[in-house]
């Protein structure tokens, strides 16, 4: 009993919390910033003279990223795709079988056994379909209608998906011979350059695993949730040189972002570009990592 008491004041105060935020947040997304970043990691952000990895990243969110016309197009889901195209790159976008702006829109019987759906105006808003004939899809337009609703920038002040126009994107579905998930790679960038690596591994458990290398894929003993791993070793993929070449490629221009990539039987594949990984509030650094993270960001200036 007393744990389930527990649990119920756990949820019902993040609840409150979130509540709070998202309405906070028009009026002030530098309040909520410093908040957010007080509940993950235990102290306030210093943001006058900002010097660890997270602190950047909300320095760039509140002022350099802000309502930034091509940070918001590089965000969106279906908009990103003409920005690839735009750059040369149209060959490592996964092909998109539709988009739509409503549930009620999408042809189910039309679209092939696998597929994979995601909401353009935020992260997590995924569906990834195996096997139609399973697919409960009026449990499906549920959720994806309760997603297109909801507005992604309010409850961690991550204003570049504020003006994103909800839509829905389906994609041909990626499955490797060798699993059920292809490999993850989101490549740490600053101006255009690709320093690191981060490999996302057991995806399909629903509780991934994160390793970190340099640019010569040397692990970096930087993640604390994987650091009894350290052990592990991963070979290095074949196509790592395209995969960086790609990243900076997207990547020029903006003082920080991860671009990130599937790969499939040494095929790159675009997935997306993000500007405030956790939205500057990713407790798993060591302090080393973070301050190595951090001294890669150049920031365009810092305010008085």
């Amino acid at each position: 009993m007393r744990i389930s008491q527990t649990s119920f004041i756990r949820k019902t105060y993040y609840s409150f919390m979130d509540w709070s935020m998202k309405r906070l947040t028009p009026f002030s997304p530098a309040a909520v910033s410093k908040i957010r970043y007080k509940q993950a990691l235990g102290k306030w952000p210093n943001l006058k003279n900002p010097t660890e990895f997270n602190e950047k990243l909300i320095w760039l969110k509140l002022n350099t990223y802000y309502k930034n016309p091509l940070v918001c197009q590089c965000a969106d889901k279906v908009k990103v795709r003409d920005y690839v195209k735009k750059l040369g790159c149209s060959e490592i976008l996964i092909d998109c079988l539709g988009i739509y702006e409503a549930p009620s829109d999408i042809p189910w019987k039309a679209l092939p056994k696998q597929f994979v759906l995601k909401c353009n105006h935020g992260s997590g808003y995924n569906i990834v379909c195996s096997d139609k004939d399973t697919l409960d899809i009026k449990e499906t337009e549920k959720k994806l209608s309760a997603w297109l609703k909801e507005d992604y920038s309010l409850s961690f002040a991550e204003m570049q998906y504020h003006n994103i126009k909800p839509l829905i994107i389906c994609e041909k579905y990626l499955q490797p011979a060798s699993g059920f998930l292809p490999d993850d790679y989101k490549i740490y960038c600053y101006n255009g350059k690709a320093e690191y690596i981060m490999l996302c591994t057991e995806r399909e458990t629903g509780h991934c695993k994160y390793f970190l290398f340099d640019r010569e894929w040397n692990l970096m003993k930087w993640i604390i949730s994987t650091l009894h791993e350290n052990k592990k070793t991963f070979a290095k993929p074949a196509c790592l040189k395209s995969l960086l070449s790609y990243a900076e490629k997207l990547s020029a221009g903006f003082p920080f972002v991860r671009m990130d990539f599937y790969v499939m039987e040494d095929n790159v594949y675009f997935g997306e570009m993000t500007f405030t990984p956790l939205a500057g509030t990713d407790s798993d650094y060591t302090p080393e990592g973070n301050q190595a993270l951090s001294n890669k960001i150049i920031l365009p200036s810092v305010p008085e």
